[in-house]
C-alpha cells in the first residue's frame, strides 16, 4: 500500500541474538504440576517467546535472554507469577479465580488484562476443552455485560449487544482478521469452538486501538497454535435433534516451524420442519521464531447451511401462515491473515500485518435467490518503541478496502454494483508505568474514510460523488493497584461505525456520517482470603449520537433527505462479579448486569422514529441479566453447573417487525450440566445436559428456543491428563 512497503524487507534480514534454552516447571501450591500454564518471556518490548506447559507442568523456551527478561506465568485458577530467569527451575502459582494473560486485546502494546484499565475477560482454552460446547456463542453467553438474542434453533441468526449498544457495534476479529460485514453487521451462531485456543472480549468503544465498528467492543477469536510439546484432539458426540459432532485438531514443531490445523463439522435437525443446521470448519497455522524474530499465517475458512423456518412461536397478531418450508441460508466465509514481528533492538520492535476477509451468502426464499458478497483487504505496520524502563510508545499506520455487493444494491438499469470504501489510518500510543502500581494508556487514532461515488437508481437516489470524512478517536485507561488487594481501573473512548451498504443505497442523501459513541467505565476490584476470592464493580456510560435514521410523516420537517444522522440514544448501569476459588478442585464465578437504556429524541425535535418514544427503553436490552458458573473436580470427574437469567425486554412483532407493533418478551433462566469422566490417560468420556429446567422461552419472540436436550460423546488428547 502507498503509505508503507512493507517493512519486513528493511528489518527481516537484521541482525538476530542468539537464543538460549529457558526450561522449568510450573506448580501449584502442592506441588502437583499446572499443565497449559502460559508461560512467557516478557521484555522492554512486550512478549519476545512463550509456550504452554506439559502434561508434567514442564516447558522450555527457546529465546534471548535481553538485560529486562522476565518470565509472567498465567493459568486459569491461578494469580499472575512473574519471576526472574534464574528463579525459572520451579515456579509455584498460588490459587486464585482468576483468567489473566500477558497478550491481550484492548491494546497496541502487550498489556496484562491485570493492568489494564479498561474491561476485558477472556475465555481460556481449558474451559473451551471442558465446557463441551460446540460453539463459542454458547461460550460467550457466561461473560457480564454480553446479551445474545438467536432467533431459535442453533444456526438461527444471533445478535450481540454490548452494554446495550446495537448489534452492529461489535468489532469482530479472528487471528487479528476484521470479520464484520460492510457496516458492522456480523452473524456469531456460527464460529465452532473445536479450533479456538482462547477468546478475548473488550466492553467499551476502541476505535482508537481497532478504527471503525469497535463502538461497542470488541471480540477477538484466537486460533490454536504450536506449543514445545506435540497436542492431537479428537472429539465425536451425538444428542437430541440428531446432533452429531466430529472435530480433530492438532499442533506440533517440526523443524523450528510451528504446525496447527483444525477440522470440524456439525450437523443437527433442528426442532421444527426446515430447522437444520449444518456447519464445516478448517484453521491452518504456521509460525516460525528466529532469535529476535517471528512469522505467523493462518487461514481460517467456515461453511455454513441452515434452513430459515420463520417465527414459529409467540402470535400475537395471529398473522402467522405456517412455517415456511422453502427458506434457507448458505453462507461461506474466510479469514487469512500474515504478521511479521522483529525487534530491531532491545528497545524498538517492528510488527508488519497483512489481513483479507471473504464473505459470500446465498439466500432462497419463496420470492427467488439472493446473495450479499463483502470482503476486506488491510495492511498494517507498527513501531514499538521502549522509551524508558517504565515508558513504551507504538505508533502505527494503517490502509484498507472493503466492498459490498448484493441483490438489492443496483443502479439505474437494476444492474448490481459494489460500494467500496477506503480506510487509511494512523495511530499513537503510549502505556507509561508509575511506581510499579499506577498504569496509563493513552492514545489517539486519526482516520480517513473514503466512499467511492454511487451511480443513481434511476427513481430516487441521485449520483452520489466520492466523499471523504475525517475522525479522530481518542481513549484512555488507567489501573492503579491500591495495595491490600484492591485495584480501581476507569476507562475513556470513541467509536464510530461508517455507514453500511443499504444505508447508503437506501437514502438521497449524499453525506451520511459514521455513527458515533462517547463512553467511559469505572470501577474498583478487591481481592480477599490470599486472592481466592475476588469481587469487581464497574459503572459504565454510553451516549449515541449521529445514528442513522430514516424519516417519514411529520419528521420529514427535521431534515432535506430521507435519512440522516439525527437520532440519539443512551445506556448505562453496573456490572458486579464474583469469583471464588477455595481449591483447585472447586471455583465459582458468576456476574449481575444491570442496565437502563433509552432513546432519546430526533435532533430539532421532541420525538422519536416511529413507533418509538423519547425515553423507550432500547430492543433487546434486558434491565436485568446475570449468569453463574460452578466447576468440580475430583479424581476421575469434571462436573459444572452453569445458568443465566434474563429479564424481560422490548421485542417487535415477529412477522412484520415494528411498523406491526412493540411487545414485552418475558424474561427466562436457563441452567446448565456438564459431567466429563476420564476413563483413561487422555480419554474421556462426557454428557451435557442443556436447559435442563425444560424452560420455553424465547430469546427473539415468536422463535422459541430449544427445550430440555442432551449431548454425550467422547474426547481424546494427545497431551492432556
Amino acid at each position: 500500500m502507498r503509505y508503507f512497503v512493507p517493512l519486513v524487507c528493511l528489518v527481516v534480514f537484521s541482525a538476530c541474538l542468539s537464543a538460549a534454552e529457558i526450561k522449568g516447571k510450573v506448580v501449584d501450591p502442592s506441588g502437583a504440576p499446572v499443565p497449559g500454564a502460559q508461560v512467557s518471556l516478557v521484555g522492554r518490548l512486550g512478549v519476545e517467546a512463550s509456550a504452554a506447559a506439559a502434561i508434567d507442568g514442564g516447558f522450555a523456551l527457546e529465546a534471548p535472554r535481553t538485560p529486562d527478561s522476565r518470565l509472567v506465568v498465567t493459568a486459569p485458577g491461578f494469580a499472575t507469577k512473574t519471576v526472574a530467569l534464574d528463579d525459572s527451575a520451579v515456579v509455584e502459582l498460588d490459587i486464585a479465580p482468576v483468567v489473566d494473560s500477558v497478550r491481550v486485546a484492548g491494546s497496541a502494546i502487550d498489556v496484562p488484562a491485570e493492568e489494564q484499565g479498561g474491561s476485558v475477560s477472556i475465555i481460556p482454552d481449558a474451559e473451551i476443552r471442558e465446557r463441551n460446547e460446540p460453539m463459542a456463542i454458547d461460550l460467550l453467553r457466561y461473560l457480564p455485560g454480553m446479551q445474545f438474542s438467536q432467533t431459535g434453533a442453533m444456526g438461527g441468526l444471533t445478535s450481540l449487544y454490548i452494554r446495550g449498544g446495537n448489534d452492529n457495534f461489535n468489532l469482530v476479529e479472528i487471528d487479528g482478521v476484521p470479520v464484520n460485514s460492510f457496516g458492522g453487521a456480523f452473524d456469531f451462531a456460527h464460529v465452532p469452538a473445536e479450533a479456538l485456543d482462547h477468546v478475548e472480549v473488550v466492553r467499551g468503544p476502541e476505535s482508537a486501538v481497532y478504527g471503525p465498528y469497535a463502538i461497542s467492543g470488541v471480540v477477538d477469536y484466537v486460533t490454536r497454535e504450536a506449543g514445545s510439546t506435540p497436542t492431537l484432539d479428537l472429539v465425536a458426540e451425538g444428542g437430541s435433534y440428531d446432533e452429531r459432532r466430529f472435530g480433530i485438531s492438532g499442533g506440533a514443531l517440526v523443524d523450528g516451524f510451528g504446525l496447527t490445523a483444525s477440522l470440524s463439522r456439525l450437523d443437527t435437525n433442528g426442532p421444527v420442519t426446515n430447522s437444520d443446521y449444518h456447519n464445516q470448519n478448517a484453521v491452518l497455522g504456521l509460525t516460525r521464531r528466529f532469535g529476535r524474530q517471528s512469522l505467523a499465517f493462518h487461514g481460517y475458512f467456515d461453511s455454513s447451511g441452515n434452513g430459515v423456518p420463520g417465527p414459529w412461536g409467540s402470535d400475537p397478531l395471529n398473522d402467522f401462515t405456517g412455517i415456511d418450508t422453502i427458506s434457507r441460508n448458505n453462507n461461506n466465509f474466510s479469514a487469512y491473515s500474515a504478521h511479521y514481528e522483529g525487534d530491531l533492538s532491545e528497545r524498538v520492535r517492528q510488527e508488519v500485518f497483512g489481513t483479507f476477509f471473504l464473505n459470500n451468502n446465498g439466500f432462497i426464499s419463496p420470492y427467488g435467490f439472493s446473495f450479499n458478497k463483502d470482503l476486506r483487504g488491510q495492511g498494517e505496520t507498527r513501531t514499538v518503541v521502549s522509551v524508558t524502563r517504565h515508558d513504551v510508545l507504538a505508533i502505527g499506520a494503517s490502509e484498507g478496502l472493503e466492498e459490498v455487493k448484493n441483490t438489492y444494491i443496483t443502479d439505474a438499469e437494476n444492474d448490481t454494483f459494489p460500494i467500496r470504501r477506503n480506510d487509511t489510518a494512523v495511530y499513537a500510543e503510549n502505556r507509561l508505568e508509575i511506581g510499579g502500581r499506577l498504569f496509563v494508556n493513552v492514545g489517539v487514532r486519526g482516520e480517513w474514510l473514503r466512499t467511492g461515488a454511487i451511480p443513481p437508481d434511476g427513481y430516487n437516489r441521485p449520483l452520489f460523488p466520492t466523499q471523504n470524512i475525517g475522525v479522530a478517536n481518542p481513549k484512555v485507561a488507567a489501573s492503579y493497584n491500591m495495595g491490600g488487594g484492591a485495584r480501581l481501573h476507569s476507562s475513556f473512548g470513541t467509536g464510530i461505525r461508517p455507514p453500511d451498504g443499504f444505508d447508503l443505497a437506501y437514502t438521497n442523501n449524499p453525506a451520511l456520517k459514521p455513527e458515533r459513541t462517547r463512553g467511559l467505565d469505572a470501577g474498583i476490584e478487591q481481592k480477599l482470603w490470599h486472592e481466592r476470592l475476588s469481587l469487581d464493580a464497574t459503572y459504565f456510560y454510553n451516549r449515541y449520537y449521529d445514528l442513522i435514521v430514516i424519516l417519514g410523516g411529520s419528521l420529514t420537517t427535521l431534515s432535506y433527505y430521507e435519512s440522516d444522522n439525527i437520532s440519539n440514544a443512551r445506556a448505562q448501569g453496573g456490572e458486579f462479579s464474583a469469583g471464588f476459588r477455595p481449591a483447585r478442585w472447586l471455583f465459582v464465578t458468576g456476574s449481575y448486569t444491570y442496565l437502563k437504556s433509552e432513546i432519546l429524541s430526533l435532533n430539532g425535535s421532541t420525538l422519536a422514529e416511529a413507533p418509538f418514544t423519547p425515553g423507550q427503553e432500547l430492543l433487546r436490552r434486558p434491565a436485568n441479566s446475570g449468569e453463574v458458573v460452578a466447576g468440580f473436580t475430583r479424581g476421575r470427574v469434571t462436573a459444572d453447573l452453569t445458568g443465566y437469567f434474563r429479564g424481560s425486554v422490548l421485542d417487535v412483532e415477529p412477522t412484520y417487525g415494528a411498523s406491526a407493533g412493540l411487545f414485552q418478551n418475558p424474561g427466562f433462566a436457563n441452567v446448565g450440566v456438564n459431567l466429563n469422566y476420564r476413563l483413561a490417560h487422555g480419554l474421556t468420556v462426557y454428557g451435557n445436559l442443556r436447559n435442563a429446567l425444560d424452560q420455553h422461552y424465547e430469546e427473539v419472540f415468536g422463535y422459541p428456543s430449544l427445550r430440555l436436550n442432551f449431548v454425550a460423546g467422547l474426547k481424546w488428547g494427545l497431551g492432556r491428563l
